[in-house]
């Protein structure tokens, strides 16, 4: 079936309907038989959308200890089934007896419009009202519905808000998603589910999250509205000036720097650099599931030292652990055969009379954060790494935004350092 996957931890078959795993197959055996029973409702509607009629066939016999008396011979025919039931005898002496059930059947696909096909719950037209303002005058929270169709635009005023208005989530909101990174994406401006449904986000001065009032109803399946809805606050901090000047005001404009972005591309430019340098990759191969989970790397949700734990060991693990320590060994300036990855890479920066200290410390202090807090005890030791590069008085979210940022810093510099020795044997 379209859009099937097939879940080894279950071993049955689902789809994914608006970003949530839906069971269609589930198989049941036991010591007399094999049961597979397959979701009546998606199977009808996937028929509807392929314009197909299945036909299934019945044969089954059970064994009895007597022969039936009297007989049995029962036909039914409809436009739709054909089935025949009937008893005998084998002649045996043990369980002489049996009944079987033959025939056919047609399963017709569900009587809906095409326009119907793609909304398969009923509870796609639930529009719940979120919070777009405050009464300055009584302190009572001002709601209005995100169905699009009675929202206000710039062509029909209709009395009631416009569907460009903003409104306001905390930033926890996306901790749902960013712990799901096989299926969902958070770029910079957008929310993503695989290619079923996506949203434009903003955030705002204050951290927030930023959505307009029509994108809920118009971009969002009704379940997750349901749950965006208990993270919605009062406009507070201001707007996403960038967003604003981009969206209502057609402007380009560049927007604050993206650490994230940033990140993604200094490591690929160091990855290039320094294969050219090497003739060989100078990263190992990526394992599938680490590779999902370091493209899944995302701005913190929250302040919690947990999130930014997690962070900081999937930023370690693709920008050092994945280093190939055999190519780097190979650098010029490298003396030790068993020197590992940042230290082959400070022995070469170091050779060619570079400050190691510019270009190598970003990363000790990645290696050094993952080593005395998330993979270990946390210790003193954690403190004095936080200590030693000034990070101690900020909140867990605010390091690892820092940390982020310098370990991009290192790699582009070490991406420059080796397109320029490789420029200069040429």
């Amino acid at each position: 079936m379209d859009n099937a996957t097939f879940c080894r931890d279950t071993a049955r078959p689902k789809r994914r309907q608006r970003g949530r795993d839906h069971e269609l197959v589930r198989t049941r055996r036991t010591d007399t038989e094999l049961r597979i029973e397959i979701a009546a409702l998606p199977l009808r509607r996937y028929l509807a959308v392929r314009s197909r009629l299945p036909v299934i066939q019945h044969d089954r016999i059970t064994r009895l200890d007597h022969v039936p008396d009297p007989e049995i011979d029962a036909v039914e025919r409809s436009d739709l089934r054909h089935f025949a039931f009937h008893s005998g005898d084998i002649h045996s002496v043990d369980r002489p007896g049996f009944v079987r059930l033959v025939g056919k059947q047609i399963v017709l696909p569900i009587d809906a419009a095409p326009a119907d096909l793609a909304r398969p719950h009923t509870s796609e037209r639930r529009f719940p009202d979120y919070t777009i303002g405050v009464d300055p005058s009584t302190g009572e929270r001002i709601t209005s519905t995100c169905d699009p169709d009675k929202l206000s635009n710039y062509f029909t005023d209709r009395g009631t808000p416009h569907c460009l208005t903003r409104v306001y989530f905390r930033r926890e909101v996306l901790n749902r998603y960013t712990s799901q990174p096989s299926r969902y994406r958070i770029e910079a401006g957008r929310l993503g589910c695989l290619g079923l449904w996506g949203i434009s986000i903003g955030t705002n001065p204050e951290g927030l999250t930023e959505v307009y009032l029509g994108d809920l109803g118009r971009d969002l399946p009704a379940e997750e509205r349901d749950h965006w809805l208990s993270f919605n606050v009062p406009p507070s901090g201001g707007r996403d000036e960038g967003r604003f000047s981009r969206d209502i005001l057609g402007q380009w404009t560049d927007g604050p720097p993206d650490p994230l972005r940033r990140l993604f591309a200094a490591r690929e430019h160091f990855s290039t650099a320094l294969s050219t340098l090497l003739g060989q990759a100078v990263y190992k191969t990526w394992h599938p599931a680490d590779q999902i989970a370091f493209e899944g790397l995302h701005m913190p949700t929250s302040s919690e030292q947990q999130e930014a734990d997690t962070l900081i060991l999937l930023l370690a693990k693709g920008v050092i652990d994945y280093l190939n320590v055999k190519a780097l060994r190979r650098l010029p300036g490298v003396t030790d055969p068993k020197a590992l990855g940042i230290n082959c890479l400070e022995a070469w920066v170091i050779s060619s009379g570079e400050d190691s200290d510019t270009l190598i410390r970003p990363l000790r202090l990645l290696q050094g954060l993952r080593s005395t807090g998330p993979a270990h005890l946390r210790g003193k030791d954690w403190h004095a790494t936080l200590t030693r590069a000034g990070l101690d008085g900020l909140r867990p979210d605010e390091q690892f935004v820092q940390v982020l940022t310098l370990t991009g810093d290192a790699l582009r510099a070490l991406a420059q350092h080796a397109e320029t020795q490789h420029q200069s044997t040429q």
